[in-house]
């Protein structure tokens, strides 16, 4: 595996799984076969178990030693590659930039266009064809979207693309995103309360939780991932091959 080398502090592993898979907290504790709490205990104390991590080496291809803090070095591999293969054929990773992190398998995501975040957390849906996205999901209805705007960061930065699985069930812990029957779009934590209504906090604090209940809501889709820039092809690159 080809790329460069890059320099990882022990203290801060945890952080950096999510960084260079992309995965929510919940996703680890799907891969892990825990519980959201006890991926949250992992970050409290600085570190997991062995099990768990044998899990997530096995699911992500990351070495077994790097996630337990034992080596520090990490290589990094693949960016988008030079040209596009014909219309809806997977795609062959070509080792560049630093990117993402372990083995990935070949797919293409549709991306369906940009989310402009508000200060409100709302979000305003810019929907068209901007190109794709080169991962890979068991989930055929999957669809990436670009997020433009500074409110969910750190966890979301402007340019990344959020990866979203219709398909797939939410559970409490999750991030999902919200479209409310009233229009209203939303990336959120799902939490459900003793009542059967939804219960949604803000992914970085900012705003006080809230709750909804089910007729309130047209959709909540699971969020797999956050993708960098790096693995787009825009559809008019595409256009002018």
């Amino acid at each position: 595996m080809n790329g460069a080398m890059m320099f990882m502090s022990k203290a801060n592993r945890l952080d950096e799984i999510l960084q260079v898979t992309g995965f929510s907290k919940a996703h680890l504790a799907r891969i892990a076969e825990v519980s959201p709490q006890a991926v949250n205990n992992w970050f409290k104390r600085g570190e997991m178990g062995k099990d768990s991590a044998i899990k997530i080496s096995a699911a992500t291809q990351l070495p077994l030693s790097w996630l337990l803090g034992e080596d520090e070095d990490l290589i990094s591999v693949v960016t988008p590659p030079n040209s596009m293969p014909d219309h809806g054929s997977a795609m062959s990773p070509q080792p560049s930039e630093a990117d993402v992190i372990g083995e990935m398998r070949d797919g293409l995501i549709p991306v369906i266009g940009d989310a402009v975040l508000g200060m409100d957390g709302l979000i305003d849906m810019m929907e068209f064809h901007a190109g794709w996205l080169r991962i890979y999901s068991d989930d055929k209805s999957a669809y990436g979207v670009r997020v433009r705007g500074d409110s969910m960061w750190p966890r979301i930065q402007s340019g990344e693309f959020v990866v979203i699985e219709p398909g797939t069930k939410v559970a409490p812990g999750d991030e999902v995103f919200i479209r409310t029957k009233d229009g209203h779009n939303m990336i959120k934590i799902l939490n459900y309360n003793r009542t059967g209504d939804y219960q949604f906090t803000s992914i970085n604090n900012d705003h006080k939780p809230f709750t909804l209940t089910p007729d309130q809501v047209d959709k909540i889709h699971f969020v797999s991932g956050i993708i960098k820039a790096t693995r787009f092809i825009s559809a008019d690159d595409v256009a002018k091959e």
